[in-house]
């Protein structure tokens, strides 16, 4: 090809996409041989039809941009970024499974509120890990999954699924890869990949993550396909998370069939800017997925924490904390993400939108359903809530403060039409939520 020119160079290839696409031909075929095209990819087979286990984590449909229990309202996700090697604490027996501190770890979260953990089956080969970082035989994936260390995870998962706490199960970690076939799933990574599905998808919180930064060892075909393989063994139709290095660019997938979640990484200096993140990653997303903010840096903790993972709720993202491993975390901290999921679960958040434009009075972030129903958040100890664009009516009011779940109600409350603000009860710190539902006219 040196003796092409650029310009026509560029035109033969785009001659033999434009062949390619209308039904192959000589132009294509020989586009082809010489590598200048790849071929498209087959298509997807048929997937199960989806049927979901009752009060199971699930997509809905008609509404990606946030996680429901199937049979019932929407998830909201907040709970432990860390540990990443939970399945591997402690010391390895001879038969592979582990002496560590899981039960105890799943105990303290229990009851907590908090709901997830972030753990990984695969930290070997090139991950962060040691080479006994996975569920092999003898931690050769070439003589199989060792049933003994899956019935191990077997009972950690059954343990968390009876406390409502969310699988977050990454099956590679950031540089881990065992089979090296570029873009294909090939025979091996199939039958792995299947076999762990097979083995955990009756657990109704659970979402399957394919990769944490899985740029470092994966190309998006690749993921793909690795989507499909959990989509085929899967007729639950758990959600499925795809993890990426920091950034906000998720177009690659932003369309995909079989990708439900981005798994974002980001660094902010402050809760201001990482809400601006959020709700830049929202409208990107434009509904065709959900958000996860699963690696915030730097870490935080105590009350740091607890505001800055009202500054991504409020930006239309789930939170899971970096660095909070559990074992070395305040109960407290455990607390007040359970206090969060709480408080959104038993709210319409769904339905909203981030709207910081209706701002009003001492109102640092607004959710809004406009003329419906609204969720205010004041970081700093706000002489008043306000909204601008009310729509005259009849409200109910649940006013919550964050840091102690004190909560104070009250009901078809009057508001005119216009800008209106409210002052927070007594009984509620300076931290400061609200949700109003209009209740009529």
């Amino acid at each position: 090809m040196s003796w092409m020119s650029p310009l026509s160079r560029r035109a033969l290839l785009w001659g033999a996409r434009f062949a390619l696409a209308a039904g192959g031909g000589a132009v294509a075929w020989w586009a082809m041989r010489r590598g200048l095209l790849t071929p498209p990819p087959a298509p997807d087979p048929p997937f199960p039809e989806a049927d979901p286990m009752p009060g199971q984590v699930i997509v809905d449909a008609a509404n990606p941009r946030w996680l429901h229990y199937a049979g019932g309202g929407p998830l909201f996700l907040c709970g432990p970024g860390d540990p990443e090697g939970f399945l591997y604490r402690g010391h390895r027996r001879p038969d592979g499974t582990r002496d560590g501190d899981q039960a105890d770890l799943i105990a303290k979260l229990a009851g907590t509120g908090a709901n997830a953990i972030y753990l990984m089956a695969v930290r070997s080969h090139g991950g962060d890990g040691d080479a006994t970082h996975n569920p092999f035989i003898d931690n050769d994936p070439a003589r199989g999954l060792n049933e003994a260390v899956l019935r191990q995870w077997q009972g950690w998962f059954e343990t968390m699924d009876r406390h409502g706490i969310v699988i977050f199960f990454v099956f590679y970690d950031d540089g881990a890869r065992i089979w090296d076939t570029g873009d294909r799933v090939g025979a091996a990574e199939a039958a792995f990949i299947r076999a762990l599905v097979r083995r955990f998808k009756r657990h109704r919180h659970l979402i399957w993550v394919i990769a944490e930064e899985y740029q470092e060892r994966y190309t998006p075909r690749r993921v793909h396909d690795i989507a499909v393989q959990i989509r085929l063994a899967d007729e639950f139709a758990h959600p499925i998370a795809v993890h990426k290095l920091a950034g906000l660019d998720f177009s690659e997938f932003a369309a995909d069939p079989v990708i439900d979640q981005f798994a974002i990484q980001y660094d902010a200096p402050d809760d201001a800017a990482f809400h601006r993140t959020v709700v830049a990653a929202w409208q990107a997303a434009a509904g065709r997925y959900n958000l996860n903010l699963a690696e915030s840096h730097p870490r935080t903790h105590g009350a740091a924490t607890r505001r800055r993972n009202w500054a991504i709720a409020m930006g239309g993202a789930y939170t899971m904390v970096l660095g909070m491993d559990i074992a070395g975390t305040a109960v407290a901290d455990l607390e007040d993400c359970g206090r969060l999921r709480r408080f959104m679960e038993a709210t319409d958040f769904d339905r909203m939108a981030p709207r910081d434009d209706l701002a009003a009075a001492g109102t640092t972030y607004v959710l809004a359903r406009p003329g419906e129903s609204y969720i205010v958040y004041g970081a700093d100890g706000p002489a008043a809530l306000g909204l601008r664009e009310m729509v005259a009516g009849r409200y109910d009011f649940t006013w919550f403060d964050p840091a102690s779940g004190a909560t104070v109600r009250w009901q078809r409350r009057p508001v005119t039409s216009g800008e209106a603000a409210w002052r927070p009860p007594p009984e509620i710190g300076a931290e400061v939520a609200l949700h109003l539902r209009r209740s009529g006219r």
